[in-house]
């Protein structure tokens, strides 16, 4: 068998091609979207190349004619197996060109893309701009948000020269960061949390957390709601920690049972409800968290998302209760990694306040309210993290005595 290679306009083409010289015995053995060398090809379509497998020994030197079915004519029962046969790879080799086409498109893309990027890096920015503008994108801030922030303090430093580039960008960052909302108590009052988020990313050890700060260090009367009745272990480890911070602990299973369990709690001052995750854009999901808020009325509701979660997920699950007007943003995780961009990036995408960030998965330590003054440093100079100074740590050298379940989350 040798092999031969054919370029052609499409696939219908080169199969004309390969049957005229080679023969129907020929097989195709793949195609793909190339472009021919030379500068000149450097802008024009690409043309397919088909890589054909065939015997020599089955070359017709002339076009051969099969008389013994028809008398003067070609095998007719050939013919229609060499049409059927042709259809069917004409066919398969169609969808094959429209994947080859879409993944030619998203290169394209990319690299139209790449080029602004690269071309947007190197525009007029004064160097000490440029020089913060590369080291928010290493610090994994989003390109497009990094830019724009690069030209706001441009035009500010045009109108005010004599100031410091890195003080005009760490000033946007922190406009753009906001006010951290923790969460807040007014006494003789009762509050409820509602905690939201995807599976994995440490709502009900978040929750554990917070239950600890304010009932140890805060000297809350706090209970404790569990909607999350599918994840395994969840409610053994919720369980747990209550019993060992003296908090009730009410596990439902249907939304028409929260009336019940909040009459059941109407002598605790904090209710924290943790609810399940689910996957993104599930419609039922949304009823359920509507019917959820009309039930409940929560004073606060936390949605939790990790920092290590890459942005299209991350807009993906905003997107997904955008039908709540407000919430507050919990982010966890940032002991996995040594960015803090993606707070940004994600401050920046859902337009929400700042709650807290949890750095572990110790209870009740790694739970911390942000220190955005530190973190934008952090962004725009490319300082190491430091945790001390990054975060404002909650006091507690609390519950010693607290031995943690295996973590699900931090």
């Amino acid at each position: 068998m040798l092999v031969k290679r054919y370029h052609a306009k499409d696939m219908q083409q080169a199969m004309d091609t390969v049957i005229k010289e080679l023969g129907s015995d020929a097989v195709i053995l793949n195609s793909r979207k190339v472009r021919k060398k030379g500068l000149k090809n450097l802008f024009r379509k690409p043309v397919l190349e088909v890589m054909v497998a065939y015997d020599p020994a089955n070359i017709p030197a002339v076009k051969k004619i099969n008389t013994s079915s028809v008398p003067g004519g070609a095998d007719k029962g050939q013919k229609e197996q060499e049409s059927k046969r042709a259809a069917v790879n004409n066919e398969q080799f169609e969808r094959l060109d429209k994947r080859i086409d879409s993944i030619d498109t998203m290169l394209g893309d990319f690299i139209e893309k790449f080029s602004f990027v690269k071309r947007d890096i190197t525009y007029d920015y004064p160097e000490a701009v440029q020089e913060l503008l590369l080291v928010m994108i290493e610090n994994q801030v989003r390109e497009e948000l990094a830019h724009s922030l690069a030209k706001e303090a441009e035009l500010m430093l045009r109108k005010q020269p004599d100031a410091s580039a890195a003080e005009v960008m760490e000033h946007l960052v922190l406009e753009q960061l906001g006010r951290p909302e923790p969460i807040l108590h007014k006494k003789f009052t009762q509050k409820v949390i509602l905690v939201l988020g995807p599976t994995g990313v440490g709502k009900t050890t978040t929750i554990v957390k917070l239950a600890a700060d304010f009932s140890v260090r805060q000297k809350k009367k706090v209970g404790i709601i569990n909607m999350d009745t599918f994840r395994i272990g969840a409610q053994e480890q919720l369980q747990t920690y209550a019993d060992i911070l003296g908090t009730p602990l009410q596990v439902i299973y249907q939304p028409e049972e929260l009336e019940g369990a909040l009459k059941n709690m109407s002598d605790r001052e904090i209710i924290f409800v943790d609810t399940a995750g689910k996957r993104p854009g599930d419609e039922q999901h949304k009823e359920d968290i509507l019917n959820v808020v009309h039930i409940l009325k929560p004073e606060d509701i936390l949605l939790c998302l990790a920092i290590t979660t890459g942005f299209a997920a991350i807009k993906e699950m905003v997107d997904t209760y955008s039908f709540l007007d407000e919430y507050r943003l919990m982010i966890t995780k940032l002991d996995e990694t040594k960015y803090r961009g993606p707070i940004l990036n994600i401050s920046w995408y859902a337009q929400k306040p700042l709650a807290y960030v949890t750095t572990g998965q110790n209870v009740p330590d790694d739970i911390e309210q942000v220190d955005v003054e530190a973190i934008a440093s952090q962004i725009v100079r490319g300082q190491g993290v430091n945790r001390n100074a990054e975060f404002k740590i909650l006091d507690s050298g609390l519950l010693d005595k607290v031995t943690p379940p295996q973590a699900h989350g931090a």
